[in-house]
């Protein structure tokens, strides 16, 4: 019995180019979607790195692990860094009452990121307990709104809060209640281009950052995360930003 030939055959050139001409356009609009949905993706992870990280610590002083927390955050060309550090409340009761101490004699100075010897954390042996609540962060893809090291301080029940001298420090060692995140590949200055302000109405100069973040945070904890959000007219100008969360 004769077997009918099967009539097999492959694309043609023409159909070929069809085929590779689709998936071309397809690719040309759905990369750029997929590229700032990576880098939110970065930014939206680095914030909520930041806060977690913020947040962690202080819940140590609402379990008694430490009566004083202090974030220190170091920033350069490479890399965003956290590290955390606690006092005990015997150390710090040894700090309050003693009328000569610089944490009585200089008040401004609580949330020192100099002395060695300070925190309780920096004096412990590897083997005791407090040692492991203490940790170290480097965050590659994000950076913040200063260059160089600053920190902030809580105590139990919000009694201390402090900045250290530097980029917390709105003053008088009061800090600023929150930190900004944001790609470092989209900041060639290797630092979010935003100035410091008002925590609520913050500057129009993050239009210039896209998906910015703040990391909030005030004297009782309180953490959260906000997104600026710009507000583009008919025409594709800038009107302003409303900051959410």
């Amino acid at each position: 019995m004769l077997v009918r030939e099967k009539n097999i055959k492959g694309f043609n050139v023409l159909e070929l180019i069809v085929v590779l001409t689709i998936v071309g356009i397809i690719s040309a609009v759905a990369y750029p979607n997929f590229s700032e949905w990576t880098k939110e993706r970065q930014v939206r992870a680095g914030a909520t790195k930041v806060k977690s990280f913020m947040k962690n610590i202080h819940s140590q002083t609402e379990k008694g692990m430490f009566a004083y927390v202090q974030v220190i955050f170091e920033n350069d060309s490479e890399r965003l860094q956290l590290t955390s550090k606690g006092m005990t409340m015997q150390d710090l009761a040894s700090l309050i009452n003693d009328g000569n101490s610089d944490w009585n004699q200089l008040p401004e100075g609580r949330c020192d990121t100099l002395d060695d010897n300070y925190w309780s954390t920096d004096n412990a042996d590897d083997d005791d307990d407090i040692k492991n609540f203490v940790y170290t962060i480097s965050l590659e893809d994000v950076t913040t709104n200063f260059d160089g090291d600053g920190a902030v301080c809580f105590a139990r029940n919000g009694k201390f809060f402090e900045a250290s001298f530097g980029a917390f420090d709105s003053g008088s060692a009061v800090p600023f209640q929150y930190v900004y995140v944001c790609r470092r590949a989209s900041t060639p200055a290797g630092v979010c281009l935003v100035p410091n302000g008002d925590a609520v109405e913050k500057e129009e100069a993050t239009i210039l950052i896209p998906h910015l973040r703040a990391v909030n945070f005030g004297r009782f904890g309180n953490f959260s995360i906000s997104k600026f959000k710009s507000d583009i007219d008919d025409a594709g100008n800038y009107d302003g930003g409303t900051w959410i969360e």
